[in-house]
């Protein structure tokens, strides 16, 4: 059901994963998407947030209507940018964000930096910090390949960085299939800055159509 979706909070530094719903005040002020990741990057931003900072939090948020027919598979990611200094946000395509709803989130809030680099696997509700070192160094399209055969499904969609964002180069992107990417205001540095190569989702619960 559209409204029966869940953010997960995601803190790296301890594995520590809380996953609660999205309350009906917040679907009607600010109703999903950027609207909502807006309202939780506002809890912790400040003028002096280092974007590198483990204390930056990198959002990901599907529209209201995402996942649901006719309306595509839209998504925003948000931070606060290591390019400008200031708001963060970049919108992005594919199927990853359809993929979110059907495993029952809409929204995924990260936080902390892990000791080492890992991903995400997101599975019906369920939330697992992988180990991604043989990830290191990959690039995108190299990276979903590599992790739907280690899950041994193509079906599992992936967001991920390359090179660039784990370098941490300011403008770097985040990308998902072959061409959908969140290209704007570094996303992918933040992403980079948590030791997080991927968010990798599968999910098999079903939607409102």
């Amino acid at each position: 059901m559209v409204l029966d979706r869940k953010i997960a909070y995601i803190h790296l530094n301890d594995g520590l994963i809380e996953i609660i719903p999205v309350s009906l005040d917040l679907r009607r002020k600010f109703l999903g998407g950027r609207g909502i990741n807006m309202y939780l990057l506002s809890k912790s931003y400040s003028p002096g947030l280092d974007p590198f900072s483990p204390e930056n939090p990198l959002i990901f948020g599907t529209g209201l209507l995402t996942g649901t027919l006719g309306f595509g598979s839209r998504m925003n990611i948000t931070a606060k940018s290591p390019e400008s200094g200031h708001l963060g946000d970049s919108n992005m395509g594919g199927d990853f964000g359809a993929e979110l709803v059907k495993a029952g989130l809409s929204h995924l809030v990260i936080t902390g930096k892990s000791q080492k680099r890992v991903y995400l696997l997101i599975k019906d509700g369920g939330v697992e910090i992988r180990d991604a070192k043989k990830l290191s160094g990959l690039d995108t399209v190299e990276t979903q390949t590599t992790i739907r055969q280690e899950l041994g499904d193509e079906k599992v969609q992936v967001a991920s960085i390359g090179l660039a964002g784990e370098n941490l180069v300011r403008y770097a992107a985040v990308r998902t299939g072959m061409k959908n990417s969140a290209g704007r205001t570094g996303m992918g540095a933040v992403m980079g800055s948590k030791n997080l190569k991927a968010v990798a989702v599968r999910g098999t619960l079903q939607t409102i159509f």
